[in-house]
C-alpha cells in the first residue's frame, strides 16, 4: 500500500471500548495539556468505533425525528450549494469575496440556513442531531482512562495513524500524539 492511502484504524472491542476493560475517571481539569493529551489519543485510538456510534446516534435522531432531519439537512445542503453556484458562475468581484473572506461566506452560508431552519421549526432538531454525536464523543474521549493496550497499539500504530481519518484531522489542526 502507498504511504499516502487512508487507512481505517480497527474497530476496538465493545470491551474495551465501554466495558469490562474500560476504566472512566475524571480528567485532571488543571492539567490541560495531559487532558488534550488523552483525548487526541483517544479521538485516535477509538476513531473508527467514534465514528460508528457518531453514525448510530446521528440515525436515532433521523428516526425519531425524520422530518426535521431531513428538512434541515436539505436546507443546509441547499444553501451551501446554492451559495457554491451562485459564486463560481458570478462575476469576478463575487469570485474575488468569497477568496478574500471565505469565514464572511462561510458565516453567511450559517446565517441564511439557521434563519430558514428556524422559521421551518427544525434547526435544534437538526443541530441536536449534529451536536449530540460530537458531544458524546468528546465525553467519552475525555473520561476513558488508558490502559497499557491503548498506549502501546498508539506507539506501534503511531507512522499509520497520520494516514487515518482522524490521524488527517488532528494533524491539520497541529495535535500531537
Amino acid at each position: 500500500m502507498a504511504g499516502n492511502d487512508v487507512q481505517f484504524a480497527p474497530i476496538r472491542t465493545f470491551q474495551d471500548y465501554l466495558l469490562g476493560s474500560a476504566r472512566f475517571g475524571l480528567p485532571d481539569y488543571q492539567n490541560k495539556e495531559k487532558w488534550n493529551y488523552r483525548i487526541v489519543n483517544n479521538l485516535l485510538y477509538y476513531q473508527t468505533n467514534y465514528m460508528i456510534s457518531a453514525l448510530v446516534i446521528f440515525l436515532i435522531v433521523g428516526y425519531v425525528r425524520p422530518y426535521e432531519m431531513i428538512l434541515g439537512g436539505i436546507l443546509v445542503g441547499g444553501t451551501f450549494a446554492g451559495t457554491l453556484y451562485v459564486a463560481s458562475n458570478s462575476r469576478a468581484e463575487i469570485r474575488d469575496f468569497k477568496r478574500k473572506y471565505p469565514g464572511v461566506v462561510i458565516g453567511m452560508i450559517i446565517t441564511v440556513s439557521t434563519m430558514l431552519m428556524y422559521a421551518l421549526g427544525s434547526v435544534l432538531v437538526f443541530i441536536f442531531g449534529i451536536a449530540l454525536p460530537m458531544f458524546c464523543i468528546l465525553l467519552h474521549a475525555s473520561l476513558r482512562m488508558r490502559n497499557l493496550k491503548n498506549k502501546v497499539n498508539n506507539k506501534v500504530e503511531s507512522v499509520g495513524l497520520k494516514t487515518t481519518p482522524m490521524g488527517i484531522l488532528m494533524k491539520a489542526m497541529d495535535q500531537e500524539f
